[in-house]
C-alpha cells in the first residue's frame, strides 16, 4: 500500500477522501492500483477504506467504516440518523447497512443508492475523529423515523446508560418534529427507553416483555429479610426474574479475572445465584439469542413461571430495590 495512503488511513480510523488523498499527492492512477490490489476498498464514489480494516471488520464495523468514509467524501455534509449513530460507536439494531442519511444543503430530501439527504439548516453539528455528525440524541430520534423501534431503543438504552445522552435531550429532539414527520412514533420509542439496561440483548428482552402487555422493573435489587444482598437481575415480570442470557458468562474466557478461573466454577456460582433467587420465591427464566425472534414462547415461558410462584403471602421472601432510573 502507498505510504501516503497508508499514513492518511492510520491517521483517520481507516477512511479517508479522494480528495485528502490528492491534497497529499496521490493520483488517480495511484488509488487504482491500491483499489485493484486490495489495500484500499472503494466504498463509494470518492470514499475508500483501508483493506486490511476492512478484511478484519464485521458487518457492523464495515457499516460504520462505510459511513465514515462517505462522510470524509461530503465535506459539507453531516452525518445523521443510524449511520451518525454507528460513528457515535453505539450499538445497532434491526437497521439498514445500505442505508446511509446525510444532512446538506437543499431544501428537500431525496435519496439515491442507498444515500439519503436531508436539509441541514439549524441542525447543531458535533465531530468524532474528524467526521461531522448530528448529536447522539438526534439520531436516536431520527434513527426512530427510519428503522423503527427496535434500532433506537438499542442504541438509546446504550447512549443513557453511558451519560451520551439524556432523556431530556431526547424528549427535545421528538418536540422538534411536526405530527406529520412522525412525533408521536418517536415519543413512543423514547418512553420505553432504559439507561439502566446493560446490553442490547437486555434492551431487546425487554421490548419483547412490553409487547406481551407485561409489567416490570429493570435492574432490580433482591434482598432477603434480613435486607442482605441477594442479586441484581435484568428484570422482574410480575414477580418472574427474566434474564438475558448472552452466554458469555459461561465461558472461561468471560470471567472475572479476580474470579474463577474455569466455566465450571463460573457455571456452579450461577447456580448458587439462581438457587437463592428461587429460595427468595421468584422462578428464574432465560433467555437467549434465538428465542428473541419468538415472543410466543417468551410469554408461555414467564406464564408457566409465574404460576410456580408460592401462593402464600410470606414476607419470606423479598425486599425489591429498583435502582435509580439514569
Amino acid at each position: 500500500m502507498d505510504t501516503r495512503l497508508q499514513a492518511l488511513a492510520g491517521s483517520q480510523g481507516g477512511t479517508f477522501s479522494a480528495a485528502q488523498a490528492y491534497a497529499r499527492g496521490v493520483t488517480d492512477a495511484d488509488l487504482l492500483a491500491a483499489t485493484r490490489s486490495g489495500a484500499v476498498v472503494r466504498v463509494r464514489r470518492g470514499a475508500f477504506v483501508s483493506g486490511v480494516l476492512w478484511g478484519a471488520s464485521d458487518e457492523d464495523a464495515r457499516f460504520r467504516l462505510r459511513a465514515s468514509a462517505i462522510a470524509r467524501s461530503r465535506p459539507g455534509d453531516v452525518l445523521s440518523h443510524h449511520a451518525a449513530l454507528a460513528v457515535h460507536g453505539l450499538p445497532l439494531w434491526a437497521h439498514d447497512p445500505a442505508r446511509i442519511d446525510l444532512l446538506t444543503r437543499t431544501r428537500r430530501g431525496s435519496s439515491r443508492n442507498g444515500l439519503h439527504l436531508h436539509p441541514a439548516a439549524g441542525v447543531d453539528v458535533v465531530e468524532v475523529d474528524g467526521v461531522r455528525t448530528v448529536s447522539v440524541a438526534r439520531a436516536v430520534v431520527r434513527a426512530a423515523l427510519t428503522m423503527g423501534a427496535e434500532c433506537a431503543v438499542v442504541a438509546g438504552d446504550a447512549a443513557l446508560h453511558s451519560g451520551r445522552t439524556t432523556e431530556e435531550e431526547l424528549r427535545a429532539e421528538v418536540a422538534l418534529l411536526s405530527p406529520h414527520e412522525g412525533r408521536s412514533r418517536a415519543l413512543e420509542c423514547v418512553l420505553v427507553m432504559d439507561g439502566r439496561a446493560e446490553s442490547p440483548g437486555e434492551s431487546r428482552t425487554r421490548l419483547v416483555v412490553d409487547d406481551l402487555g407485561l409489567e416490570h422493573e429493570s435492574q432490580v435489587e433482591l434482598r432477603d429479610v434480613d435486607g442482605r444482598f441477594v442479586a441484581r437481575v435484568d428484570l422482574l415480570v410480575e414477580g418472574v426474574v427474566v434474564e438475558f442470557d448472552g452466554r458469555v458468562k459461561y465461558r472461561a474466557d468471560g470471567a472475572d479475572p479476580d474470579g474463577p478461573e474455569s466455566a465450571g466454577q463460573v457455571v456452579w456460582l450461577e447456580k448458587k445465584r439462581e438457587d437463592a433467587i428461587r429460595r427468595l420465591g421468584h422462578p428464574v427464566v432465560r433467555v437467549v439469542w434465538s428465542e428473541l425472534d419468538r415472543p410466543e414462547l417468551i410469554g408461555s415461558r414467564i406464564r408457566a413461571a409465574r404460576q410456580l410462584r408460592p401462593h402464600r403471602n410470606t414476607p419470606a421472601a423479598t425486599k425489591v430495590h429498583a435502582l435509580q432510573h439514569w
